[in-house]
């Protein structure tokens, strides 16, 4: 909202603020969503009865170019919460008149927007390295109780949007996370147990109450590639968060989640204690409409992906 209804320019000296990308590098953002009553009560314009959260909503933000941000923010009494206010207004009125603001399409970006984050906040995106990890820890996975739940809910919800059909990579990316939410849900509920009260784990199904060694190898054989199986469906899933914060950043908003980078996810402790961390993602020609090929080819092709836990045993 903030960056569309300011055509993606400072408020004061209206200048571009994403410089298209050349032929050895990306685009390059210039621009900062500035709080007018600061984040915090003891930052520039800080002392107001606004809470938290609304400080970080669109009311309280102006775009700026990153020199004007640090000179309002170091001449805060120039530069009060009604002047600001007032800067906003005038540049959107401006944007609005001279540049011939396309409504429809920013009714829409704003639609998406929400989408978005609606969709970072159910999946609890900003802490999803230790959300996701403990699938991948131990040999045994397990899953917190919320986010279990929250990807089984998430599913539903995607697929009662309405989309606008205006960005159909970003739809594309999100139908993709929605299909390997489901996939992962559905194989790792096969074998869950409870898990104290937050959480659920793979029960060891291996274990039997009677001696039949070749029952038991072939248990254990199960186990370790179900056990693999989960643990290539979060990496997937890992994948396709990326992809959606990928296909954004294209479409969208160059600037989503510049500051907080790819997500994350880690593995261990190994052998030695250690803990290894990866960033997974889809590369080349993985990068397809829907590079999730459906849990039957998936069992075949995780052995391609960047990193992988298992693969499709012979007899299976």
């Amino acid at each position: 909202m903030l960056w569309g209804r300011a055509a993606n320019r400072c408020a004061i000296c209206r200048d571009e603020l994403v410089m298209d990308a050349s032929e050895t590098d990306d685009e390059s953002v210039v621009g900062e969503a500035c709080h007018i009553v600061a984040s915090s009560a003891e930052g520039p314009r800080g002392d107001s009865p606004l809470t938290p959260e609304q400080r970080d909503k669109y009311a309280n933000l102006i775009l700026l170019c990153n020199i004007h941000h640090k000179q309002i923010d170091d001449q805060f009494i120039a530069f009060s919460i009604e002047r600001l206010n007032t800067l906003k207004r005038t540049h959107e009125d401006w944007v609005r008149i001279q540049l011939g603001f396309d409504t429809a399409k920013q009714r829409d970006d704003e639609f998406y927007a929400g989408i978005v984050d609606e969709w970072a906040s159910r999946i609890d995106l900003d802490n999803w390295i230790n959300r996701a990890s403990p699938i991948l820890c131990g040999g045994q996975p397990s899953i917190d109780r919320e986010l279990l739940q929250s990807l089984e809910d998430i599913r539903a919800w995607l697929l009662s949007r309405h989309w606008p059909g205006r960005y159909p990579a970003i739809e594309s990316a999100f139908l993709n996370f929605r299909r390997i939410a489901q996939d992962f849900c559905m194989t790792f509920n096969e074998h869950a147990v409870p898990r104290w009260e937050t959480s659920w784990q793979t029960e060891k199904f291996y274990k039997i109450p009677q001696w039949d060694p070749p029952l038991y190898r072939r248990l254990s054989t199960d186990f370790d590639y179900h056990v693999s199986l989960v643990c290539d469906l979060m990496l997937e899933l890992t994948r396709s968060v990326n992809y959606v914060v990928s296909c954004v950043r294209d479409g969208l908003m160059p600037s989503y989640r510049s500051k907080e980078g790819v997500a994350l996810i880690q593995s261990g402790p190994l052998m030695d204690l250690s803990y290894r961390t990866y960033r997974v993602e889809y590369r080349g020609t993985e990068r397809t409409e829907q590079p999730y090929p459906g849990m039957t080819q998936f069992k075949v092709d995780r052995e391609s992906r960047d990193i992988n836990f298992g693969k499709e045993p012979a007899e299976v």
